[in-house]
């Protein structure tokens, strides 16, 4: 695995959190439908990093495993559906309903709360195809420069 390939799967993820991810909230708490707006900068510990980019950079790492992965994907799954599937089985299934929990002693699954359960697979939907965007347009933009 290239440090390039690693270097694209985390920009890629973490640009799709920042624009993709984060607009999806802002959306849903437009809509009433979320509870909390999305650019939020309360500080997360140990190191008091604002909510935001705390959340860029851990989306940037499951992106750094994207590309891992997407570099054995078959060829006929088109990369938007591999991209949505990886968000919704890895970071958000694995990642924020079991292993956060776990980690911070809360309860699996968002406690239950369909609601929340049902918001956060938009959030990570919107965030796949946005990954997947950055994944095919970085390297055309990079090329160029």
């Amino acid at each position: 695995m290239s440090a390039s390939r690693l270097l694209l799967g985390f920009t890629a993820a973490f640009l799709g959190v920042l624009f993709f991810h984060q607009s999806t909230i802002t959306f849903f708490h437009g809509m009433g439908w979320s509870p909390n707006p999305a650019f939020r900068q309360n500080p997360i510990p140990p190191f008091g990093v604002p909510q935001v980019w705390n959340a860029c950079f851990w989306g940037g790492l499951w992106g750094m495993l994207f590309a891992w992965l997407e570099a054995k994907r078959p060829g006929v799954i088109p990369l938007p559906v591999f991209a949505v599937a990886f968000c919704l089985l890895l970071p958000l299934v694995l990642g924020a309903w079991i292993l956060v929990p776990l980690i911070k002693g809360n309860a699996l699954f968002a406690n239950g709360n369909t609601v929340a359960m049902w918001r956060s697979v938009g959030i990570y939907t919107v965030w796949g195809l946005g990954m997947a965007l950055f994944w095919r347009g970085l390297p055309v933009l990079w090329r160029r420069g």
